[in-house]
């Protein structure tokens, strides 16, 4: 006998949590209403996605699923934790600060393994005609907008997806299939008044209207950009030589951050500083493969980190802090 789209959902829900190792669940209809697309639309026409074509490509197929998957249905929406403190700066030497998504391991390994086992078990519970997909910030799919509309989180002023017990600090990933299940409500949270995030960020990448200017955010300026950053904002990227936190470690509903429970995310392959000297010591791509193995330092690559490299030593020589 089948299950109901109630009983399925429920079993869905409890495995993503309890075996899988998911932090929060939500499920949405797989249509989403047409003004997310729209946005995204006129964001990419105004420039803020930079060198990242992959935003600009197929926006028609990122705002609709029906084009991954035609028989999409439903949509759920997944995210872990990923929250641990901060170490202490090393001493007797110069450091540059790691983004703390980047302290453990490859985020995209260690999700796309729950993913899998959560497919598994949808596939054994509903039967063979299932579909799904699944994608971990890596397919065509508005993961924040889904995240959203199934109650996950709300869209911050930082751009970020903010949860009620783990504030941002959350990786997110989604799965689209065919079945019909219960939906729950798009969370209506809101940022109010407050700016904090807005008035910390030191390159203004924050344009006050709930929109991410990404070429000058310093995590596109460190991580995604293969070019030098522009002189005017150089010395704004303070010590960060990987990616930037200072719009989630403002952010109010940050203040009561939960330590992650993944393993993967505790083992801390990079930590929260990146020793210059170590990085400057390596004398090829292969040696910088080594080192960071399975780490997501390994994104901008052996050239991106050297130039981060020279940008935070310029600054810390001139004295600049960051401001956090």
């Amino acid at each position: 006998m089948s299950l109901s789209a109630r009983d399925l959902t429920e079993r869905i829900n409890s495995f993503a949590r309890d075996q899988a190792g998911f932090d929060l669940v939500g499920i949405s209809q797989a249509l989403l209403p047409a003004f997310y697309g729209q946005a995204l639309e006129n964001w990419v026409e105004k420039g803020f996605a930079g060198s990242m074509g992959y935003m600009t490509r197929d926006a028609k197929r990122r705002s609709s699923v029906q084009e991954i998957l035609p028989s999409a249905k439903s949509v759920i929406s997944l995210a872990v934790n990923y929250y641990h403190p901060e170490d202490s700066k090393p001493e007797e030497t110069t450091a540059g600060k790691i983004a703390r998504y980047a302290y453990g391991a490859d985020y995209h390994t260690v999700i796309e393994s729950k993913l899998k086992l959560l497919s598994k078990f949808i596939h054994e519970s509903a039967g063979s005609k299932t579909q799904v997909r699944f994608y971990v910030d890596t397919g065509p799919i508005l993961e924040k907008a889904f995240a959203r509309e199934s109650g996950i989180g709300f869209f911050g002023k930082n751009t970020n997806i903010i949860t009620r017990d783990y504030g941002s600090w959350v990786f997110l990933a989604s799965i689209i299939t065919n079945l019909d299940l219960t939906y729950d409500s798009p969370h209506l949270g809101t940022c109010g008044s407050c700016r904090r995030c807005i008035d910390a960020c030191p390159t203004g990448a924050l344009l006050g209207n709930y929109t991410l200017d990404a070429v000058r955010c310093i995590s596109y300026l460190t991580i995604e950009s293969k070019d030098e950053p522009p002189a005017e904002l150089r010395e704004r990227i303070g010590e960060w030589a990987f990616g930037c936190d200072i719009c989630q470690m403002v952010c109010p509903y940050n203040s009561r951050a939960k330590n992650t429970r993944e393993p993967g995310f505790l083992e801390k392959k990079a930590g929260s500083w990146l020793e210059l000297e170590k990085i400057e010591k390596l004398n090829s791509d292969e040696e910088f493969q080594k080192m960071f193995q399975g780490s997501p330092l390994k994104r901008p690559k052996r050239k991106g980190l050297l130039r981060n490299i020279k940008t935070v030593q310029k600054n810390l020589i001139g004295g600049l802090a960051t401001r956090d």
